[in-house]
């Protein structure tokens, strides 16, 4: 599990590239075309991967609990986000990422309650659920550099 958190902390440091990289204004854009933007990618990555490893394995989220029924599979953004909500976002890229840490020496993992994803793949055990976290984390971080590319 070193190796996946060593890639999960690279993502979260490639997440807050993104957010110091761009105005809020372009944070909260969402081109013609697409359905959602930079920052709701950011957050729904965070809220993913706190379902998928936290939630599943029956501990508290270590996220607002808004955060689920604003950034969750099936949401889209509804309103633009202010500078204090990005802020409490990217610094929650670093928090949650050292409770992981911590939470994955103690041994909290212990029990996965199976569950399918949306492409199919299913995730039985807390390695299978980290490493689909890393592979959820690289698809929007490339919906982020096409949105990049628009605002």
């Amino acid at each position: 599990m070193q190796a996946q958190l060593a890639i999960q902390l690279h993502n979260r440091k490639a997440f807050h590239h993104f957010i110091t990289r761009f105005t809020l204004e372009q944070l909260n854009t969402i081109p013609e075309g697409f359905n959602n933007n930079i920052i709701w990618n950011i957050a729904h990555s965070l809220v993913t991967q706190q379902l998928l490893m936290y939630k599943h394995s029956g501990l508290s989220l270590h996220i607002p609990q808004e955060w689920v029924g604003m950034f969750a599979k099936g949401t889209k953004p509804e309103r633009d986000l202010t500078a204090e909500e990005v802020a409490i976002i990217d610094s929650t890229l670093f928090s949650s990422y050292e409770q992981l840490v911590e939470d994955s020496m103690q041994g909290l993992f212990k029990d996965l309650m199976p569950y399918t994803t949306s492409t199919n793949m299913e995730l039985n055990d807390i390695g299978t659920a980290q490493t689909f976290v890393l592979f959820h984390d690289g698809l929007h971080i490339g919906s982020i550099l096409a949105l990049a590319k628009l605002v």
